[in-house]
């Protein structure tokens, strides 16, 4: 369940148009063009990102090498039986691979407490820059590179974080399948049909 509320997050951060054109106002107090420098540099390190677990983005995912975990149609997500969990300081709770029309296009890893979660998003701070906070102020982070993207939530409540690490070319592909079969479905449930 919280793979496909990933997704769905990386959807609605995606959607906002101020990403793509321009970042929103921050109340953080503006950076030394040093440090705003380091940040545009290690965003671009994102970019060069190949891929994650020794299979690149856009690759044929070998299939075989993984466990399914759950099977969505063209998108299918998995699981590698001898993942490492430890990142850094960063406890993993799960590390899932995102293969849509059998290629690889995302990496996402969980994590099941606050300490690990401050930790993962430390990691992808000192990986990617500080990235763009959520308009709302609210706990979700997102690096926006040119064939790259990463995107961090938090679960304030519970402690428990996600990152997602996706190619933009097939995520751009996954979310329009998924909102024209809402469409299919929407039609359907209006006819009545289940």
């Amino acid at each position: 369940m919280k793979s496909i509320l990933l997704i769905n997050a990386a959807a609605l951060m995606l959607s906002i148009p101020s990403v793509y054109s321009q970042s929103p106002p921050s109340s953080r107090p503006a950076e030394s063009s040093k440090e705003e420098a380091d940040n545009n540099a290690k965003q671009l390190n994102l970019d060069k990102m190949p891929g994650f677990g020794g299979v690149a983005f856009g690759a044929d995912f070998p299939v075989a090498e993984f466990k399914l975990e759950q099977d969505r149609g063209t998108l299918k997500i998995y699981r590698k039986t001898t993942e490492k969990t430890l990142m850094g300081s960063a406890l993993l709770d799960d590390v899932l691979y995102y293969v849509f029309n059998g290629k690889f296009y995302g990496v996402a890893f969980h994590t099941a407490d606050g300490q690990d979660s401050l930790a993962l998003k430390g990691i992808l701070i000192n990986a990617f820059g500080t990235g763009t906070d959520s308009e709302d102020s609210g706990p979700s982070t997102i690096w926006m590179a040119k064939s790259r993207g990463a995107l961090f939530d938090l679960n304030t409540s519970t402690g428990e974080s996600s990152a997602f690490i996706f190619d933009h070319k097939l995520h751009n592909a996954v979310l329009t399948e998924q909102s024209q079969a809402s469409q299919s479905a929407a039609q359907q449930l209006i006819q009545g049909k289940p």
